[in-house]
C-alpha cells in the first residue's frame, strides 16, 4: 500500500510546477538511558551516541494551495560502547501538502511515505524502513502554533525476528519565545512491536514473546535472551531550538517514555544535543 502511495505521488505531472530545492544537515550527541528495554535494573544498558544526518528536497507548488515534495536523505548512529548498534542508512521521500488560506496561522495537512534502508554493525538487524505519516497543523496566533499526527512504520529485517510494526500518535504545542529561541512540547502514545533483552532467561515473558537466544550486543559473558512483543508507550518530549545565524541553530531536546504490557514494564529517558544546518 506504502508503495503503491509513494508510486501515485511520483507519477504526478508536472508541468507548470516551480520547482524550490532544500538542503539540511545536522550532527550532535544522543543519549539513552535503557538501550536494553529492561524493568530489570541489572539488565539496563545505558550509552551515549553521535548521531548525524543529511537531507536534499526539492518542493514543487503544484497550485496556490498544495505543494508536492520530493526528498532524500542520509543518516549514521555511533554508539560510544555498544558498536553492535552502530548504523548508515538512507532513503527516499515524498509527500503532498495542502495548506487552507494563506498566512503563517492557515490550517495545513501533509500526507508523506518514506522508504528507507539501514545497515547496522550486527548485520542481522539490518532492515529496510517504510514509514507512512498524516500530520496538520495550525497557527493559533502569531507565535503560537498546534501540530499532531499519525505514523504507521514497518521495519523488516532478515529472518523476520527484528521485523517491527508499530501505529503512531503524538500532538505538540509549538511557542516562539523570540525572533531566535522556539521551544515545543509534544505528548505520544505508541502501540507496536518491542525488543527487550535480559540475563539469565525470563519465564514470566515466555508466553507471551518470541525468543531469540544468545544475543551478544551487549557482551557475551554472559549472552543476552532478546524478546520480541508489543507494547504500548506514551512520552513526554520538551524541546528548544535557538537560531545562531541565518541557516544555523542549535537544538536540544528531552524525552521520557514508559513502555508496558504486562509484566514487563521499563522507562527510558533521551537526552539529544545538536548543530543543525538549513538552507
Amino acid at each position: 500500500m506504502r508503495l503503491v502511495i509513494l508510486g501515485a505521488l511520483l507519477a504526478i505531472p508536472l508541468p507548470c510546477a516551480q520547482a524550490d530545492w532544500r538542503f539540511g544537515a545536522e550532527s550532535g550527541s544522543l543519549y539513552e538511558s535503557n538501550l536494553s528495554n529492561s524493568d530489570r535494573a541489572s539488565d539496563e544498558k545505558q550509552d551515549w551516541a553521535w548521531k548525524s544526518g543529511a537531507q536534499a528536497g526539492n518542493g514543487l507548488q503544484l497550485s496556490r494551495d498544495l505543494r508536492l515534495n520530493l526528498g532524500a536523505d542520509l543518516r549514521s548512529l555511533v554508539w560510544g560502547r555498544y558498536d553492535g548498534l552502530d548504523q548508515i542508512g538512507s532513503g527516499v521521500s515524498a509527500g503532498l501538502r495542502y495548506r487552507f488560506g494563506l498566512g503563517r496561522q492557515a490550517p495545513w495537512i501533509t500526507l508523506e511515505d518514506r522508504i528507507g534502508y539501514d545497515h547496522f554493525r550486527e548485520n542481522f538487524r539490518s532492515s529496510w524502513d517504510e514509514t507512512l505519516g498524516l500530520r496538520g497543523g495550525i497557527g493559533l496566533s502569531e507565535r503560537l502554533a498546534l501540530e499532531c499526527g499519525y505514523l504507521f512504520e514497518n521495519i523488516a529485517a532478515p529472518g523476520d525476528f527484528f521485523d517491527q510494526q508499530s501505529n503512531r500518535v503524538d500532538g505538540r504545542i509549538i511557542v516562539d519565545l523570540t525572533a531566535s529561541l522556539q521551544i515545543g512540547l509534544g505528548y505520544s502514545y505508541r502501540n507496536g512491536d518491542i525488543i527487550s533483552y535480559a540475563v539469565p532467561p525470563r519465564p514470566d515473558l515466555f508466553a507471551i514473546a518470541r525468543v531469540r537466544p544468545q544475543v551478544s550486543t551487549f557482551g557475551t559473558n554472559p549472552f543476552y535472551n532478546a524478546y520480541r512483543l508489543r507494547g504500548e508507550t506514551h512520552a513526554v518530549t520538551v524541546a528548544a531550538g535557538y537560531t545562531i545565524r541565518k541557516y544555523l541553530s542549535i537544538e536540544v531536546a528531552y524525552e521520557y517514555a514508559a513502555t508496558s504490557h504486562d509484566p514487563l514494564q521499563y522507562e527510558n529517558h533521551l537526552v539529544e544535543a545538536k548543530i543543525a544546518f538549513a538552507y
